[in-house]
């Protein structure tokens, strides 16, 4: 499958994903924020697993910006409480 150049998606869509950092770290994208004294970056709220695998209830930002390396999953059926 090819997706096109000027395809869109909702960041929605993304909550849920499950994303892979440069050192094989998983998280899964919780939400999204903007701080309103700079609503030009987007803020990505992540949760990563405990040792036992388990999703951690705390979650944490990075800046959307920043994931430009990270590798993603867009998987359906995570329940995003």
């Amino acid at each position: 499958m090819q997706i096109g150049k000027d395809s869109s998606l909702s960041l929605n869509e993304l909550k849920g994903a499950l994303v892979i950092n440069e050192h094989g770290m998983e998280f899964r994208i919780h939400d999204f924020y903007i701080n309103l004294d700079d609503a030009t970056k987007v803020l990505v709220s992540i949760r990563g697993y405990d040792d036992e695998g388990n999703l951690e209830d705390d979650s944490c930002g990075i800046y959307l910006s920043s994931l430009k390396k990270w590798s993603i999953q867009l998987q359906r059926g995570f329940k995003n409480d």
